[in-house]
């Protein structure tokens, strides 16, 4: 078994205001950047990116990417004006699958992403979501993602999911338990729970 990658959503530390706290953000970033773990996810839902704007979103991210190296974050894209941001970020984006009715839904979006993406599939957000089937049919339709954090799964999806999207795919369990079955099944790594308890002088 290869050592599990971890991914962490951060937090989105604002004011009392409502404005983002560039100060903390950046000292939250600052010190991120400096642990071991792979992967941030900026925006995702623990960081409060499907309730706030596009503007906040954007500045948060400007934040971090100039703090930490831009291959180990991700960018969660809840609307188009966010994967633009990424792109000027030059920032990976993970899409958030959100309303896809059916499978020739989901097809649509996966071919409007850049080859780089991921995709985050929760069945909260949709009713489509990131099966072993639909990433079956993604491969062989030359659309598939280059990754994803897929969530409510079980173990045997998970090696039904790395079977169907072949080895190069970067499977992220949405899970923070298990970790080492779900490497097993096929994971490339896991979702682990905020960076706040490395961070006990800054709010969150």
């Amino acid at each position: 078994m290869t050592a599990a990658r971890v991914m962490v959503p951060v937090l989105t530390l604002m004011n009392a205001n409502g404005s983002v706290d560039e100060g903390a953000c950046s000292a939250y970033a600052e010190r991120a950047g400096a642990t071991w773990l792979d992967l941030f996810l900026v925006s995702g839902t623990i960081g409060g990116g499907e309730s706030s704007t596009p503007a906040v979103r954007r500045r948060v991210l400007e934040l971090w990417a100039a703090r930490v190296p831009k291959d180990r974050l991700l960018a969660c894209v809840w609307t188009p004006d966010d994967l633009a941001h990424a792109a000027d970020c030059g920032v990976r984006p993970i899409v958030v699958l959100r309303d896809l009715a059916d499978a020739a839904a989901m097809h649509s979006v996966l071919t409007e992403l850049p080859a780089d993406a991921f995709v985050y599939s929760h069945p909260n957000y949709t009713p489509t979501t990131f099966t072993p089937a639909v990433a079956e049919a993604a491969k062989r339709a030359g659309v598939r993602p280059a990754g994803g954090k897929i969530c409510k799964v079980s173990l045997d999806d998970v090696r039904d999911l790395r079977t169907a999207t072949g080895d190069d795919f970067h499977l992220y369990d949405g899970r923070c338990r298990h970790v080492a079955e779900s490497v097993w099944a096929g994971a490339t790594g896991v979702v682990a729970v905020p960076l706040s308890t490395l961070l006990p002088d800054l709010p969150g």
